[in-house]
């Protein structure tokens, strides 16, 4: 991590001296209506544009999905969103429109439109020369592979930002880090600390291994800070670790902003207040009918997804959704299907 960034981190934390407190909550019929003190904040698996060799039937090329894409981030009217699977690699060049790599293809497509949205940083590579990892002299640059953070800079301002390698790595495969800022609201002037990872898909142990690590750095980070920490964790509630994480992220101060628990679909304590298809798993592998991953027939009980939000266990939660388009008679989703994740948002009122 830089020094420029941790001493602007140390100067936020230094101002943000206020105690933190639970606030009142507002009646079920307030619970989705989104108010100026409002954070809109996602996660999204976005499918690497590596993929296109491989896509066949509903899985599209990157240049097909990408208005989907695009779209569904405006629409959300996100001030903060973690992008997974965003490649920083150069050699797709000829798969893209608006970018060099796959984040700024997408950051350029999503303001198209007039939106104003803004990667919190854009080099690919921690190296000397930060477009290429070829021959690497390295130079830390805050740069986190195809893990990124996008946020709307007409609604938030960004006061730091950095990320983290994790020590523990599967060799051979894509490192994977933890990347954070700390945002200022604009309506508000409140600030907190984002986090979004992408844990490694390969190894338990070592997925395990990095969520430890995710919850060190964090709790170093936030100071007197709010939390929202976001990403593709691997992980459903039915997995055997998640009765060990699930319960340690809150009593780190950031539980799950459903409170969802190990091995139960039914949320017997609901935290947040309202859902949207949440009985839809945020893991769809580009299959159309959602049936397979869905709880169509038990709309009360929550999806196994494997895409989490986080957040401190003194923010409100008003509304978390799976972001999907589709069709409540076939069951069957419209249009091309954006990713073989949907992307999970929630809408927060800090503390």
């Amino acid at each position: 991590m830089r020094t420029s960034l941790l001493a602007a981190f140390s100067a936020v934390a230094a101002v943000f001296t206020v105690g933190l407190s639970v606030p009142a909550l507002a009646g079920p019929a307030n619970a989705a209506t989104a108010t100026v003190g409002d954070v809109r904040v996602a996660s999204f698996n976005l499918s690497s544009v590596a993929s296109d060799s491989t896509a066949s039937g509903d899985h599209e090329t990157w240049r097909a999905r990408r208005p989907v894409v695009a779209s569904q981030i405006r629409r959300q009217r996100l001030d903060v969103v973690g992008l997974q699977e965003a490649s920083q690699s150069t050699i797709y060049a000829s798969h893209l429109d608006y970018g060099a790599n796959q984040y700024m293809d997408l950051k350029n497509a999503v303001n198209l439109d007039g939106a104003d949205y803004a990667l919190t940083n854009e080099y690919a590579y921690n190296c000397v020369k930060s477009t290429s990892n070829t021959n690497c002299v390295y130079q830390d640059r805050g740069a986190s592979l195809d893990n990124r953070i996008m946020y709307n800079t007409n609604t938030t301002t960004l006061v730091g930002q950095g990320s983290k390698l994790y020590s523990a790595q599967t060799d051979g495969r894509t490192k994977r880090y933890l990347v954070w800022a700390i945002f200022r609201m604009e309506a508000t002037g409140k600030q907190f600390l984002f986090t979004n990872t992408h844990l490694d898909p390969y190894s338990s142990a070592t997925r395990q291994a990095q969520w430890d690590e995710s919850i060190r750095l964090i709790n170093d980070l936030k100071g007197a800070l709010p939390v929202v920490a976001v990403g593709d964790y691997n992980t459903s509630k039915f997995t055997d670790y998640a009765a060990t994480y699930l319960p340690r992220m809150k009593q780190n101060g950031y539980g799950d902003v459903l409170n969802q628990a190990y091995a139960q679909p039914y949320v017997k304590s609901p935290r947040t207040e309202s859902v949207a298809h949440a009985w839809i798993s945020s893991f769809n592998n580009y299959r159309r009918d959602v049936r397979p991953y869905a709880y169509e027939d038990a709309r009360g009980k929550t999806g196994n997804g494997i895409d989490w939000i986080f957040a401190s266990n003194t923010v409100r939660v008003k509304q978390w959704a799976v972001v999907v388009n589709v069709d409540p008679t076939t069951l069957a989703i419209r249009g091309i299907i954006p990713s073989d994740h949907a992307m999970v948002r929630a809408t927060l009122t800090l503390p």
